[in-house]
């Protein structure tokens, strides 16, 4: 059936699915029907990235057409890779003149802009969910009551918190990606006796820098709360479970889900290397409190490990980062009561956990700790959109369902280093959209091979990759390691690279034409030198990479 026959319905649903910038570029003025259809359904409008001309044109459409303003029910504007767009939509602009504005999103703003929005939030009168990442933002300055059910910030200090919930009476979802209590020591006595959050269902936490004393105190603004995620990166004083069971039982009654992922780095001096010894033995000790019956039993909540010299993590499962660093020196324990078989490829890690069984122990506590001499580092910073993160209020694992998780899911960006490809590997990623290879630390074995990406085959599906960046590699055995990862990779769009490592393999014409085909982004981490006077070198380069958009 031709585009142009579909039924209205039927398009509708399909434009509801654009960027309003994209859809207007595509579909504007090539017929009457169209014109009016995307002029009729509520419309999704996100700046970020786009070109000053169409950011431009579309901006002065909008200011000759009230009733294309009021359609606009989500907002996303950024300054992240440009310094004049939020400025330049302010003046064009009030946000009171979007009337039905449901969502509002703001990237990078300067101090001079960020009091310009607040002080227009409290008349948008339909505004339920509010994004704002930056650090500019005068939070502690809100003193309107503002409706809003949907609050995501990028850093806040406790009692900024404590103020800002006070004019957010009716949130429902939280998140935040740091807070800090900034070294103060909170006392009750001091705050409101009355909860002052009482609707907030959800609250996510990127990095939670305050002392668990502190966040008791704080979780006593919240009793309603039934969905828990924090993530920290050094801070020892989450480990201690007891405490989170009786926080758990005496402040947040109604949780159904708690996810973690606490994570400590310890400083070791050199030579001190009995001390760090200890500590990894002590910080096992505490990760045993985890495997209680309130935890497995009846919160349903199961946990993995992982060590290395000066690191110690535990989080839930499934593994709730979408970030993750895989380097040597891992060890890694698994609760034994969770079938690590992944769905995404049921035979391929079986053979590879057979292959690798005689290196594999079970410890006293019910744990399957695999040490190939690897070192793991997770990285806690990236934070998940609310519709990527957002989790239904249900128990976390079923207990009919053991054998169906996807450990490693929400995992989308991974570094993994080339070394840990000579061994045997436990892990599968079945998500990722961006992987960072990091060549060897022993001299003559930097090069990525051929070998090197089967084996990367068996721990990542790649089908979904959008983009690869292979800066820190030097070589590559032959075009066929990189032809292999554009067919496994048909979403592939993006790739950081030196350029000698590429150019090199420009004789191959089936490389090329993928290289055209396919990359619309291109990351140059070194300079031309090497051929600055090859002029055909340069010029084959442009050609191949003629369809770069940005």
């Amino acid at each position: 059936m031709k585009f142009e026959l579909l039924p209205n319905e039927i398009l509708l649903d399909y434009f509801g699915y654009f960027n309003a910038l994209d859809l207007f570029y595509a579909y504007d003025g090539l017929n009457y029907r169209l014109n009016k259809l995307i002029r009729i359904l509520p419309l999704h409008l996100n700046f970020q990235y786009a070109n000053k001309s169409k950011f431009g044109e579309f901006c002065r459409t909008m200011s000759l057409n009230e009733e294309l303003r009021s359609q606009i029910y989500s907002l996303h504007l950024s300054n992240q890779e440009t310094d004049f767009q939020i400025e330049a939509f302010l003046s064009f602009f009030s946000l009171d003149q979007f009337t039905n504005l449901r969502s509002l999103s703001i990237t990078e703003i300067n101090s001079t802009d960020s009091t310009k929005i607040k002080l227009m939030l409290s008349s948008i009168s339909k505004l339920q969910t509010l994004s704002i990442i930056s650090s500019d933002f005068p939070f502690n300055t809100i003193n309107e009551t503002l409706l809003i059910k949907n609050l995501t910030i990028s850093y806040c200090f406790l009692n900024e918190l404590y103020q800002l919930l006070q004019h957010m009476s009716v949130l429902k979802y939280l998140n935040i990606q740091c807070l800090n209590d900034d070294g103060y020591s909170y006392d009750t006595n001091r705050l409101n006796n009355t909860p002052c959050a009482i609707h907030l269902k959800e609250l996510i936490i990127g990095d939670l820098q305050c002392t668990f004393m502190n966040f008791k105190i704080f979780v006593k603004q919240i009793p309603n709360l039934q969905i828990l995620t924090i993530f920290t990166r050094k801070n020892r004083d989450m480990f201690k479970a007891n405490l989170w069971e009786h926080l758990i039982r005496s402040s947040l009654p109604h949780l159904i889900t708690f996810n973690f992922n606490f994570g400590y780095i310890y400083d070791c001096i050199y030579g001190c290397i009995y001390g760090c010894i200890y500590k990894r033995y002590l910080y096992k000790y505490m990760f045993d409190g985890f495997q209680t019956n309130f935890w497995q039993e009846q919160y349903n909540c199961f946990t993995e490990y992982i060590n290395d010299k000066q690191s110690i993590f535990v989080y839930t499962l499934p593994y709730i980062s979408n970030t993750f660093e895989l380097t040597p020196n891992t060890t890694r324990y698994y609760n034994t009561m969770i079938n690590k078989t992944n769905e995404s490829d049921d035979e391929i890690i079986i053979k590879k956990r057979k292959q690798s069984s005689n290196d594999q122990q079970v410890n006293e506590k019910g744990y399957q700790y695999i040490n190939n001499e690897y070192k793991q580092i997770i990285s806690l910073l990236d934070i998940q959109s609310i519709t990527d993160i957002k989790l239904k209020k249900r128990k976390r694992i079923e207990s009919n369902n053991y054998n169906k998780i996807d450990i490693f899911k929400n995992a989308t960006d991974l570094t993994l280093h080339l070394d840990i490809l000579t061994k045997q590997c436990s892990y599968y990623f079945s998500n990722i959209t961006s992987l960072r290879l990091v060549p060897s630390i022993i001299l003559g074995q930097r090069m990525l091979t051929n070998q090197h990406i089967q084996i990367v085959k068996t721990i990542v599906n790649l089908f979904n990759l959008k983009h690869l960046n292979i800066e820190r590699l030097y070589g590559i055995e032959n075009s066929l390691v990189l032809l292999e990862i554009f067919k496994q990779s048909p979403k592939l769009s993006s790739i950081t690279f030196i350029p000698k490592a590429i150019i090199r393999l420009f004789n191959d014409d089936e490389l090329c034409k993928y290289l055209n085909k396919m990359i619309k982004k291109i990351i140059l981490t070194d300079y031309f030198e090497y051929y600055a006077n090859n002029s055909e070198k340069i010029k084959q380069f442009c050609q191949i990479f003629s369809n770069i958009e940005y």
